[in-house]
């Protein structure tokens, strides 16, 4: 048996973190951090980290409280400074079909393209570095923090029976479609590939992710027809080499003008 939750100490964790703004309907459309948020996001990651493996009552706490859909993703959203939390479902747990839901839940919070954005931003001082070569190592911690919470969204996929009878399969479907849709969208799918180019630059940093990108790339193409995906790769190539041919008629048509 495991140690029992403070609760009462988590609940001054997550209370202690922010206040929304929240509309008639509930939607949060501001936010406004306390002064020891920082802290308070320290205390609540030390919380999870030390969550009973079996039980996951932490971690199924600040799910029945909303506390990412309320607290974590505005902060994201509106203190681009501040990390955010990852958490994946341990299968060996108790009460697993309760925790993929949550996870679903999760999954959906940061469905949104303006929490996409700001994640993205997070990325463009270290990206800088990397084409410039002074790519340090906090640098690429911040990357890596980056593509672990990628990596986390896109593993969840697992759907249990109850939510297969009572018909969120395809709703769940719809959900995986739209965070790849948003990913190419805001363009993290090229910062992907870019990421993946430099794994084995002399600097080695990357070479500690090359697991992990792998696992990027797995769970995107997983459930995809390879047919669907040959395919695209393949019009998208002969429509890149059509824009190159017709790009090269227009500077020698603009020459033999000039």
């Amino acid at each position: 048996m495991g140690r029992d939750m403070n609760t009462e100490g988590l609940c001054i964790i997550c209370s202690g973190l922010g206040i929304a703004d929240e509309d008639d309907n509930g939607n949060v459309r501001g936010y406004t951090k306390t002064e020891y948020c920082l802290d308070n996001l320290k205390d609540l990651q030390r919380f999870l980290r030390r969550d009973d493996p079996q039980r996951r009552d932490v971690f199924k706490q600040i799910c029945r409280w909303n506390t990412v859909s309320r607290d974590i993703v505005p902060i994201i959203e509106h203190y681009q400074g501040d990390r955010n939390l990852v958490m994946n479902s341990d299968p060996a747990s108790e009460e697993v079909a309760l925790q993929i839901e949550y996870l679903w839940e999760l999954k959906a919070a940061l469905t949104r393209e303006v929490t996409m954005a700001v994640i993205v931003s997070l990325l463009e001082e270290p990206l800088g570095h990397l084409e410039s070569g002074t790519f340090t190592e906090d640098d690429w911690k911040l990357v890596q923090l980056v593509l672990t919470l990628f990596r986390n969204i896109l593993a969840i996929q697992d759907i249990t029976v109850q939510q297969k009878a009572s018909g969120y399969a395809t709703q769940y479907f719809h959900l995986t479609e739209r965070i790849l849709e948003l990913m190419f969208q805001e363009n993290i799918m090229d910062l992907i590939l870019v990421l993946a180019q430099h794994v084995d630059d002399p600097n080695g940093y990357l070479r500690q992710d090359n697991i992990l990108l792998l696992e990027i790339f797995y769970y995107i193409l997983l459930g995809q027809e390879p047919e669907l995906v040959a395919k695209t790769f393949t019009n998208n190539s002969k429509t890149f080499e059509f824009s190159c041919i017709k790009s090269s008629h227009v500077v020698v048509g603009s020459c033999e003008d000039v």
